[in-house]
């Protein structure tokens, strides 16, 4: 058993007699508080899951040697701080319970009890689902586990006699466990409003069955004492509208569901705009009269694999369109270990590891708590617009602009809509009101007039794809805690205002000159007078993780060809715990003896930059291959591979390939998809009937992909390829003018087919044309000037019941004349069934694709 000590138990008496049990109860299919400051109104809270206490962040943690509940701390903290309200988890009941379902007495429960006492204490709301079924493994293989859960199937979870006897046992037990943080059971505590069942139950019997078995778990949960609304997920059934009528029809509170729009598990980063799978939440179930009495809530969502900070908003702006009243991001990562993402590696969530995406995340908070439910924001892209949220794919920008708000995930230069009446200011990068020189996120909070305080983040390194498979041994991300130089435009603060360190062990003691102070990360007060330093005296908690190392980095990404009638740009990010002397791009002809040294530029974050020389020696057609050398007091490196010396060196031994850049004559083709490298940047259509196999390309040089249909069915979307940039073929710095065909390397395979190519705009939305393909290899050429809006493809979303296809806004639209090339976002591919006779549907229909470029003609 464990032990708490009295003062402890003490605390938990004292917390437990001071908190106002806000109880939650369900009227109309609409949860509404029930008593407290906000008694009448509607609940709305916005959120992640963190699952700490349990599987592999539990294992993890260990590994690393961090004291589990200083993790918590930490966590609960900075999620806190995102002005975040909503948590959710499903229990892993195969570490809580044996084979009969008896509640188990261990560390996990111990960390979880602990865990909601933090959530406690920072006003944060939960809903837990305590049985979740799953093994506890992933990433890695399941260990060993008795449990009720290990001795059937997901689906016998529901029709096995024995089965539901271990299932009821175990609620009882689980919500009358009395948490001796806080005092009171999990079925009586204020923080949890509601609960949920089943993690994504599977069901394969008649509805009614189902329905029986939900009502057993519906009245153990209330025998146990439980009166909080109670959810039943969906997600497993997908569109089964048998199913969701007896659900619905049960006396269950309301339904849960998920959002994966961009699927799942993709093992590297989706460079491409994804708004358009955001664009609308598809319930299938709003035609079933019972459902629209039962509450809605989503348990778990993210934007998998992509590192934009765009998507986050745009779903809390769908989800509110959709009525949802609860939505929980899917996970949040300790910080402690979020250096290596391994704990969900499709997912990628931090406030130090992931800052603009985090922010992102506060701005979808805010934006689902001030729009009302059911509220329709447009059709997209018109909708980016919404309740003083401005999102930009191209900027990679979310931005909150209301009278009392000023929050942004990446630099700007939009004016504050008041600037006077500005409460809270959030950021990563610079703004109007904030010109910040590191890469960290920042919080600056009105405390009175002309008295704010500043949260400042340590700066960020990326080191390589955070997406790849999981791993504790890869870093993908590095902190350093640098002093950078932070200028605010105040006007109750003056240009000459007071700073004062306010995090144990910070004493700094400074006042600006021209509004600019350097710092180091911590907690600040700012003030205009010096007096108002006093206001407080005590230390305020700063918390963070201890970094693995501090070593000299350099992350860069390559790209495989340019024009000499493009600008091209080297530019790389530098993680440093002081200034460099130099950095230097050492640059050289493939077969060429000797590099030459450009001196880069630095910018704020921590970026360099060098332009190419316009010069006669470095405007021919060839091969470049080209290193960084930074030079700081203690040492010399050169980048690939962090060699010590300079690649200028006679006997400078390069601990890896240098980097290469291919330069091409001016008006050559501009290759959008490379079947022999482009072979990782395809998104799986959600169609999910075709096969994708590289085989041979003509006359058995490079590759292709060959695209194939088995029985061609008239009516189907019948997708066959959606292609994303390439990290290493950015179109951002191209000179695309006079651009306006494409140049299509195709073929058909076993007979001629009738294909819908479409190029996706910046808005990620695609206008396509019909090509005629025969079974010789040929290029065909498409101009531009011929596209039309079309359906876009969506991705493999979950639940399965998301749509295929984003219908075209205005279907016919002509590619517009003016758009930018360099924000092009991919092609896609399907069959046109539509120009096929009846007799030649059916059948194995397949093509190759090698290649699609931009040309001029």
């Amino acid at each position: 058993m464990r032990k708490i000590s009295l003062i402890t138990t003490v605390l938990a008496a004292l917390l437990h007699s001071a908190v106002q049990a806000d109880t939650v109860a369900v009227t109309d299919g609409v949860m509404h508080w029930q008593n407290g400051a906000r008694q009448g109104e509607e609940v709305a809270l916005f959120g992640v899951n963190y699952s700490a206490p349990f599987a592999y962040g539990y294992r993890a943690l260990a590994r690393l040697g961090v004291d589990h509940k200083q993790a918590i701390d930490m966590d609960v903290a900075h999620i806190a701080r995102l002005g975040l309200d909503a948590y959710r988890i499903h229990l892993w009941d195969r570490q809580l319970a044996d084979v009969d379902g008896n509640l188990l007495q261990n560390e996990h429960l111990a960390l979880f009890d602990y865990l909601l006492f933090k959530l406690r204490q920072h006003n944060i709301k939960a809903i837990i689902t305590p049985i979740g079924w799953w093994g506890s493994g992933y990433p890695e293989p399941d260990p060993d586990e008795q449990s009720f859960a290990t001795l059937f199937t997901k689906s016998q979870m529901n029709q096995s006699t024995k089965a539901i006897a271990a299932q009821q046992n175990y609620l009882t037990q689980v919500l009358t466990h009395i948490n001796p943080y806080t005092g009171v059971s999990y079925a009586d505590d204020p923080t949890v409003i509601a609960f949920e069942l089943f993690n994504e139950p599977k069901h394969e019997t008649p509805a009614a069955q189902s329905a029986a078995y939900i009502e057993k778990l519906i009245a153990t949960v209330r025998a146990a004492g439980v009166t909080k609304p109670l959810f039943y997920n969906t997600s497993e059934q997908g569109n089964d509208q048998a199913f969701a009528t007896a659900l619905c029809n049960s006396s269950i509170d309301g339904v849960a569901y998920q959002w994966y729009p961009t699927g799942l598990v993709k093992n590297h980063t989706i460079l491409a705009n994804m708004l358009p799978a955001v664009a609308r939440y598809t319930n299938p179930f709003t035609a079933i009269s019972a459902c629209s009495s039962k509450a809605k809530m989503v348990y778990e969502f993210d934007a998998a694999d992509v590192a934009s900070t765009v998507m986050y908003p745009a779903m809390a702006r769908s989800f509110r369109a959709a009525g949802f009243q609860w939505a929980t991001q899917f996970a949040y990562d300790p910080a402690a270990m979020a250096h290596t993402n391994s704990d969900y590696n499709t997912h990628f969530l931090n406030l130090l590891y992931t800052p603009g995406k985090a922010i992102s995340l506060m701005i979808a908070a805010e934006a689902f708590r001030r729009l009302p439910r059911a509220q329709d924001s447009g059709d997209y892209p018109a909708s980016n617009q919404f309740g003083g949220v401005s999102l930009d794919y191209a900027a990679n920008l979310s931005l909150l602009n209301t009278d009392d708000k000023f929050i942004y995930s990446n630099s700007n230069q939009a004016k504050p809509e008041n600037s006077k009446k500005l409460q809270q200011i959030a950021g990563v990068g610079s703004s109007v009101v904030a010109q910040y020189s590191g890469s960290g996120a920042y919080f600056l909070d009105k405390r009175a007039d002309g008295l704010w305080q500043l949260e400042l983040y340590p700066d960020l390194q990326p080191l390589q794809d955070p997406h790849q498979s999981a791993s504790l041994q890869r870093e993908v991300a590095r902190l350093y805690h640098n002093q950078q130089q932070l200028s605010l435009q105040l006007a109750d603060l003056g240009q000459r205002f007071y700073v004062k360190g306010l995090n144990d062990g910070n004493n700094l003691s400074t006042q600006a000159k021209n509004g600019t102070v350097s710092l180091t990360p911590g907690i600040y007060l700012l003030a205009k007078q010096p007096s108002q330093l006093k206001q407080v005296d005590s230390k305020l908690s700063y918390l963070l993780p201890k970094t693995a190392t501090s070593e000299l980095s350099v992350y860069h990404q390559p790209q495989r060809q340019a024009s000499l009638s493009d600008d091209i740009q080297f530019s790389l990010q530098l993680g440093a715990n002081e200034a460099p002397e130099k950095v230097e791009l050492m640059l050289r002809y493939v077969g060429h003896r000797n590099f030459t040294a450009l001196p880069m530029q630095a910018a704020a974050g921590g970026i360099y930059r060098v332009a190419l020389p316009k010069t006669p020696v470095w405007q021919q057609s060839g091969l470049l291959e080209y290193a960084v050398t930074v030079t700081t007091p203690q040492q010399q490196v050169t980048f690939p591979g962090s060699s010590r010396g300079s690649a200028q060196q006679w006997d400078f031994v390069p601990a890896m390939p240098y980097w290469n850049l291919q330069l091409q004559h001016p008006n050559a083709p501009v290759a959008l998809f490379d079947a022999t490298l482009d072979r990782h940047n395809n998104l799986y259509p959600k169609d999910e009937r075709v096969r994708q196999d590289l085989v041979s390309g003509q006359q058995g040089k490079g590759l292709a992909l060959r695209l194939a249909i088995e029985d061609l069915q008239a009516g189907a979307p019948e997708l066959l390829l959606r292609t994303t940039p390439a990290p290493d073929n950015s179109l951002q710095q191209r000179d695309l003018a006079g651009y306006n065909t494409l140049a299509i390397k195709i073929r058909a395979v076993k007979q001629s087919e009738q294909i819908e190519l479409a190029l996706l705009d910046a808005d990620g939305l695609a206008f396509g044309a019909e090509l005629n393909v025969s079974t010789e290899w040929q290029y065909l050429l498409l101009p531009l000037s011929t596209l039309r809006s079309t359906a876009t493809a969506m991705p493999q979303a979950f639940p399965m019941f998301m749509p295929a296809l984003l219908p075209a806004a205005q279907a016919g639209q002509a590619w517009p004349k003016n758009s930018d090339l360099r924000q092009l976002q991919g092609v896609q591919l399907r069959f046109n069934t539509g120009a096929y006779g009846a007799g030649a549907l059916g059948g194995w229909h397949a093509v190759e694709l090698a290649e699609v470029s931009l040309i001029k003609r």
